[in-house]
């Protein structure tokens, strides 16, 4: 067995028995030889993790610690679990409890680090979009302008220049192993409900650590509970998910010193994102859905280009439209 010893992170929060622990063979079944052992924090999960764990008496139990802990979202189930790790692992690799990781994962991870990079992510598959995997259809990255390293590519950019390119980059978390032993004191931003792990990359970016990616799929994202997709347009979540989103990219600017162009990119993402905020508020006025002004107040606090956005919505909708109608007409 190899030396190597990576932690495996694993929050947990689901109303589905059975993830949990198809996540966590998915961890122990893996081709490396490396040894894992895995951290899960049960974030007050309807269906327990102990009782996860009770009904899968082919796991591992000497090699998983689990805590119960109150409420708190991902990023804080996640830092509780870095808070655990035993000292002298090297590496921490990052697992959501609906995610499950193909068998070489581990093993295309340690051949691309053991190369010199600090942080590894690679491509993944969503039941979403059975026809495409996330790379597929992103397509933020071409390998062929990227360095090899080892059996992967240097990404050759910041995660901040990566992520702010176009409002989120390819970094998926279930596919991210970093060096631990390098970066130990690193941990989420808790105050974000969403978008943690943005931030994650980008810190850990600024500390000076390399990434590289695989364009190999080492993951498959599982239909648990999933902050977006349970707060798709038009749901009584939609408004709490753009506020959310637009918290993190209006934050950006708070904690990184940006390039003109960084600064370009990340106003362009907060625009759109406020234009659908408007879009939101429409389209409940037209079905007579509350209107929650609340969270408007608070989405207006953030950036005061949104009253403006909001005045100029007739302008700019009708501007979209013409151009759909322009595009259609041309294909």
């Amino acid at each position: 067995m190899s030396n190597d010893q990576i932690a495996v992170i694993v929050p947990y929060f689901q109303r589905r028995p059975g993830l949990l622990a198809k996540a966590l063979r998915s961890a122990f079944n893996q081709t490396s030889t490396a040894q894992v052992h895995c951290y899960v924090v049960d974030d007050a999960s309807p269906v327990t993790a102990q009782s996860e764990l009770d009904a899968s008496p082919d796991l591992p139990l000497d090699r998983i610690t689990m805590v119960r802990q109150a409420n708190g979202g991902a990023g804080s189930a996640r830092n509780r679990a870095l808070n655990l790790v035993k000292p002298g692992t090297q590496y921490v690799a990052f697992l959501d409890s609906d995610d499950e990781w193909r068998p070489a994962h581990l093993e295309n991870a340690l051949a691309v680090l053991q190369a010199g990079p600090d942080a590894y992510f690679s491509d993944w598959w969503s039941y979403n979009f059975p026809d495409q995997t996330n790379f597929e259809r992103i397509r933020a990255l071409d390998p062929a302008s990227h360095k090899p390293v080892g059996p992967g590519y240097e990404l050759g950019v910041t995660p901040i220049e990566h992520i702010l390119a176009d409002g989120g980059g390819v970094i998926q978390t279930s596919t991210v192993v970093y060096r631990f032993d390098k970066f130990p004191k690193l941990r989420f931003r808790e105050e974000f409900f969403n978008g943690q792990d943005f931030f994650f990359w980008m810190d850990l970016g600024e500390l000076g650590a390399q990434f590289a990616f695989s364009m190999t799929v080492d993951c498959d994202n599982g239909e648990g509970i999933n902050i977006y997709q349970s707060a798709g347009w038009g749901t009584e979540r939609s408004m709490h998910r753009l506020r959310n989103e637009l918290f993190v990219w209006t934050s950006v600017r708070r904690f990184y010193r940006l390039t003109p162009a960084q600064s370009d990119n990340n106003r362009r993402t907060v625009r759109h994102l406020q234009r659908s905020v408007v879009k939101d508020l429409l389209h409940r006025l037209r079905h007579r859905k509350p209107l929650q002004l609340a969270l408007v107040r608070n989405v207006a606090q953030q950036d005061g280009a949104f009253i403006g956005i909001l005045l100029s919505a007739p302008w700019w909708i009708v501007t979209e439209k013409l151009a759909a109608k322009r595009g259609h007409a041309s294909a």
